[in-house]
């Protein structure tokens, strides 16, 4: 949760190193502080390291190459009560997997796997790109903690070498258990939960995540598009432990 000595107007910056009271922002947020938010020296702005420190700051010099603020206070602020691994299949249309990273980072998301399913159809990611998403995602909800995007996974590999013991699969059809009964009747804090693409989870994977003891969820009775189902399980999971 975000402290409140923080301004609700504050723009935030993503700087991975915050060790030193004045800090030089990186070319493109210099250019972005500068050209697009039109900010002034004496103006505050909040800098997150992405691992859980935040530093309200204020600018010194204005220049678009090489902004230089100094660090009034840092904070350091708690992870949430608990850690929400997300795997799923990309999907065919690049933007909805993209808004699906955006708005999971939003909910506080401690980690995506993509995954490489028997009816996955877009067979790459751009992960440079997916990253930036991420930061971006960061700075505009103003997190604390940055979210880890793993490379592009085939889900056989995935479900034999997860350790997690906490894990789940949303199943469209058979016995279930509801999402809240998950969250609500386990002691575990931590949770990795599998997201199927569009057509869902062919048999084959069905049987293999029953296997490595994957407990088969309940979403709801509408069928949920992919990036629906994880912004559902990522928004069930914020209200039981926040809420």
């Amino acid at each position: 949760m975000e402290p409140k000595e923080i301004k609700q107007n504050i723009n935030c910056f993503y700087i991975p190193e915050i060790e030193s009271q004045f800090i030089q922002l990186p070319e493109e947020e210099s250019k972005h502080a500068v050209k697009a938010l039109r900010l002034q020296p004496g103006d505050q702005l909040l800098l997150s390291n992405g691992n859980g420190k935040l530093a309200i700051s204020t600018i010194v010099s204005n220049d678009y190459k090489k902004t230089i603020v100094e660090v009034n206070k840092t904070i350091e602020t708690s992870p949430l009560p608990y850690k929400l691994h997300i795997a799923m299949s990309p999907l065919q249309h690049s933007d909805r997997f993209e808004w699906f990273i955006e708005k999971a980072v939003e909910l506080g998301i401690e980690q995506i796997t993509p995954l490489l399913c028997h009816r996955t159809e877009k067979k790459h990611i751009n992960l440079e790109r997916m990253n930036k998403i991420c930061i971006s995602a960061l700075k505009q909800s103003r997190q604390s903690y940055l979210p880890k995007i793993n490379s592009l996974q085939k889900i056989d590999d995935f479900i034999k070498t997860e350790t997690n013991t906490n894990k789940a699969i949303a199943r469209c059809e058979g016995e279930r258990v509801n999402i809240k009964n998950l969250i609500t009747s386990s002691k575990s804090t931590s949770y990795t939960i599998l997201i199927g693409p569009e057509g869902d989870f062919t048999e084959k994977e069905w049987e293999l995540a029953q296997q490595y003891n994957f407990t088969p969820i309940f979403l709801g009775s509408n069928v949920l598009r992919s990036e629906t189902a994880a912004i559902f399980v990522a928004a069930a999971f914020r209200y039981e432990f926040i809420y």
